[in-house]
């Protein structure tokens, strides 16, 4: 059997990483992101949120499914995928309905169904089912991952980002190698993080400095350009700069995550670091009734649109599904 051994401070970072997308989504339906540290938030967590995700993901699979039998590893890979693709299911075609109300035409059902559509706001979960696959597949090279293995992916990673995507109208292909014809966030552009995270499992340092030197080097010129521009580089499909731009901050939430879970002895902390593991050992419950939820009231009649209201409406949400997430647990 597969030996699964959980790591809290990777817990810890997908709960970070979760509370900062569900804040993200609440600011883009429900406040004002052009200006502020609202757009300087919003755009932070775009940049390294999905990053951080493929890093937390190559780490875990490092540990729970190379360590074994490779065969059992696979399917333990591909299940989670099935779990993520159905996800994917239930928030885009819950967007369909309660953003673009077309859930009765056949047609879209059909083209989401078949990952012909992508849409808005789940596509990063038909990506994430997207990277497992690749992984599944490549489990066996994957597990040799050193940091020479590292630096090609990144090289693979920031050069296939030249690849002239207007030309690429398949949807599928559109989910490995990226489109200018659909929304995605592809498996050859971000699959970097996923290596660079079964390194960093397979070196057990905290803090990894090495890859902190990654992420300097990577990161700098996107630092360079929102400093220039005011704004962040092209993220669909993605350029070079925006790859490279989240590393540093998928490092800083790999740190701040180690010291975290050093810190859940602590009186004081230990709660609010307790809850962060909660919630990023159920992240994609989270994030997939968070999608469900901001979706029905995106589409109803309520129009209001405030910075206080999203906030309020943040933290409303999270109480609500923690609540309904633990009474589930408590009838089982």
């Amino acid at each position: 059997m597969v030996k699964k051994e959980r790591n809290q401070e990777i817990d810890i970072m997908k709960g970070l990483l979760t509370l900062a997308m569900i804040l993200c989504h609440c600011l883009q339906f429900f406040g004002k992101e052009d200006a502020g540290i609202e757009k300087i938030l919003v755009n932070v967590i775009n940049l390294t949120t999905f990053s951080g995700f493929l890093f937390c993901f190559g780490f875990v699979c490092c540990l729970a499914y190379f360590q074994g039998d490779t065969r059992r590893g696979i399917v333990h890979m591909l299940r989670n995928m099935i779990r993520l693709l159905l996800a994917f299911y239930i928030s885009g075609l819950a967007y369909m309905a309660f953003k673009e109300q077309k859930i009765f035409r056949k047609d879209f059902i059909r083209e989401v169904l078949t990952l012909r559509r992508y849409p808005g706001w789940s596509e990063f979960l038909a990506s994430f089912a997207a990277v497992l696959l690749v992984g599944a597949l490549l489990l066996p090279a994957l597990r040799k991952t050193n940091g020479w293995v590292v630096i090609g992916a990144a090289v693979v990673s920031l050069a296939s980002c030249f690849i002239p995507y207007e030309k690429i109208t398949n949807p599928w292909l559109a989910l490995f190698i990226g489109s200018g014809s659909y929304t995605t966030f592809p498996v050859l552009q971000y699959g970097v993080y996923f290596v660079a995270g079964v390194w960093a499992a397979k070196r057990k340092k905290w803090p990894d400095w090495k890859l902190f030197f990654g992420a300097v080097v990577l990161s700098a010129p996107c630092v360079w350009y929102y400093w220039k521009y005011d704004g962040l580089p092209g993220r669909f499909p993605p350029s070079a700069l925006f790859i490279g731009g989240g590393a540093i901050g998928v490092w800083i939430y790999h740190l701040l995550a180690g010291a975290l879970a050093g810190l859940k002895n602590v009186t004081i902390i230990g709660k609010p670091v307790e809850a962060l593991s909660f919630i990023g050992r159920n992240s994609l419950y989270y994030l997939l009734m968070s999608n469900l939820l901001i979706f029905a009231v995106a589409g109803s009649k309520f129009k209001y649109r405030a910075n206080e209201y999203a906030y309020v409406f943040y933290f409303v949400l999270l109480a609500i599904l923690t609540y309904l997430e633990r009474q589930i647990r408590k009838n089982k």
